[in-house]
């Protein structure tokens, strides 16, 4: 045989073995049911129970485009594939999950896109949003108050960093202060964990209160307090500035005061949104410090927003925190000093003489 003939045969056996490798793929996703999981075993492996994924389904088929051949994947496997990549962040672990999902990186990375648009698009209003009414503020504030003793607090703030590779585009504004490349994503929550907003649309080395100064719900707040709303306000750490819409702790406080206890109880009442971003991030792998997300960093806005999305669901449903393995970096327990608004610094003095004395 020639050689060039041989070489023609080599080529042939394996291009009919990738062709017969691609059909037992489809076969394996085709003939997989995660649905057939024990309960427990599908949460630990998509986070949302099965009645939630059902309904997920759903919604979002309509969304996604059907297979346009006999290789490709159906809307339903894909949703699959995209949440089980948003629980590990790892497409090594996925691609184990062959009984459920066998496909290739490109492939999943493809379906993580897809699913993530439709989501962001179609979901994100219906499961994010802040207290508009009286009714909703008054209930959040009940439940700081019982829990904590801190009073008029509708929601907790704070920041938390999700890593990126290295952007080609204005890569100094993505270098945080920790010397590596991120999203700066600013989280609001109540005191369930449930997130009333997420900004994730500001590279790593934006300071959180400059991420504070350009958000809708400043403006919101500041539009409530010119309208005689006096007695709501979030809670914030020191990198934030002291407003009558925002509340932070006193620096160095003489023990035993009223400023003392105030500070006490703030941190009682924040700790809320520490343990949000907490759940989330070990809800969601793929945004832990230690999952790089390989994608711009405008995508990766969006999937921080669906794994926000996904994780209001699981927490409507009462759906178990998992296990306890992850603790968010305390970033800015010696944060820079944000300067002080004297307005804020009446109001919260006003705030301790009334209920800290």
């Amino acid at each position: 045989m020639f050689p060039g003939h041989r070489f023609i045969l080599i080529e042939e056996i394996r291009r009919g073995q990738q062709r017969i490798n691609k059909n037992e793929m489809r076969l394996l996703r085709d003939h997989s049911n995660p649905f057939e999981l024990p309960d427990q075993r599908f949460i630990d492996l998509f986070r949302l129970n099965k009645d939630l994924m059902r309904n997920l389904i759903n919604v979002l088929r309509p969304h996604l485009q059907e297979r346009s051949r006999i290789t490709g994947v159906l809307p339903e496997q894909r949703i699959f594939a995209a949440l089980l990549f948003y629980a590990t962040g790892s497409y090594q672990r996925l691609l184990g999950q062959g009984y459920l999902v066998s496909m290739s990186q490109q492939l999943v990375s493809k379906c993580v896109r897809e699913v993530t648009e439709a989501i962001y698009f179609h979901l994100a209003n219906e499961w994010i949003n802040f207290p508009a009414s009286e009714e909703e503020k008054m209930r959040i504030k009940i439940s700081f108050m019982e829990k904590t003793r801190f009073p008029g607090t509708i929601a907790a703030i704070d920041c938390t960093h999700v890593a990126i590779l290295k952007p080609r585009l204005e890569e100094h504004n993505y270098l945080n202060r920790k010397g590596y490349h991120s999203k700066n994503v600013q989280i609001i929550c109540d005191y369930s964990l449930k997130i009333l907003s997420v900004n994730a649309r500001y590279a790593g080395a934006s300071h959180d209160s400059f991420i504070w100064r350009e958000s809708v719900i400043q403006q919101e707040l500041i539009r409530c307090y010119e309208q005689g709303n006096r007695g709501s306000w979030l809670i914030g750490d020191s990198g934030y500035p002291q407003q009558p819409w925002l509340m932070t702790p006193v620096l160095n406080p003489p023990p035993n005061s009223a400023a003392a206890r105030y500070n006490l109880r703030h941190a009682s009442a924040r700790n809320c949104v520490e343990r949000c971003i907490g759940v989330l991030k070990n809800r969601f792998r793929c945004i832990l410090h230690e999952r790089v997300l390989r994608y711009s960093p405008e995508l990766v806005g969006k999937i921080v927003t669906v794994c926000a999305v996904l994780h209001n669901m699981c927490i409507n449903a009462n759906i178990e925190e998992p296990q306890t393995d992850f603790v968010d970096n305390i970033e800015d327990a010696f944060p820079n000093r944000y300067d002080q608004n004297i307005n804020g610094d009446q109001a919260r003095l006003e705030l301790i003489n009334r209920y800290f004395r």
